[in-house]
């Protein structure tokens, strides 16, 4: 006997931002949140049933190929123009006074001053009660890190960027959802003018 490859027949139940509960069919959650629903599968010990084992161990497995080779990528980079690139703010900190200069702490003060705006001080929060959630509504802990590059730009300019952890927040729409038409809703709309 051999099993068909369908999602047919199954739902889960999903609890929504807003605390509203409704079944949702496999099938949409397996196309809109693959990654989340194959771990959700293997925490849940339903790997091994026919709706999830074809699809399950793939999409791991290639979840886990993405994200070794951007990490690989990343970390393999230690120097540019001859200079050692610091990975964290610590190296950066310590490469300056190895060095007796100051310029990543430098490139690291200018972002931290162009970024500051972006930010607003919660004043009687602690950082433990923003990694656990214990904020008002509307804010959210999300981690952040500092990637350091140098510029080629005759002087080796170093510089630096605060970046948040994109993976734990929500997209705007403004950029996940893109405005420009396509060609074939130009041909559409030009058929029906003519006609």
């Amino acid at each position: 006997m051999v099993l068909k490859k369908t999602t047919r027949g199954w739902e889960l139940l999903v609890e929504w931002k807003d605390g509203m509960m409704s079944w949702v069919p496999l099938k949409d959650l397996k196309n809109s949140n693959p990654v989340e629903l194959a771990q959700y599968a293997v925490m849940n010990a339903l790997e091994e049933e026919p709706v999830f084992k074809w699809w399950v161990p793939y999409t791991l497995k290639k979840r886990d190929a993405i994200v070794a080779k951007v990490k690989s990528k990343y970390w393999v980079t230690a120097h540019k123009f001859g200079i050692r690139i610091p990975k964290s703010a610590d190296e950066a900190y310590k490469l300056d006074a190895d060095s007796k200069t100051t310029f990543w702490t430098d490139a690291t003060n200018k972002e931290m001053e162009n970024v500051r705006v972006a930010f607003e001080v919660l004043s009687g929060v602690t950082p433990e009660e923003m990694c656990t959630g214990k904020v008002r509504p509307g804010y959210k802990f999300i981690p952040c890190h500092m990637i350091f590059d140098i510029k080629m730009d005759g002087k080796f300019t170093r510089k630096a960027r605060l970046v948040a952890g994109g993976h734990v927040t929500d997209p705007p729409t403004a950029i996940t959802y893109s405005s420009i038409v396509s060609c074939d809703s130009v041909r559409i709309s030009l058929v029906t003018l003519i006609y």
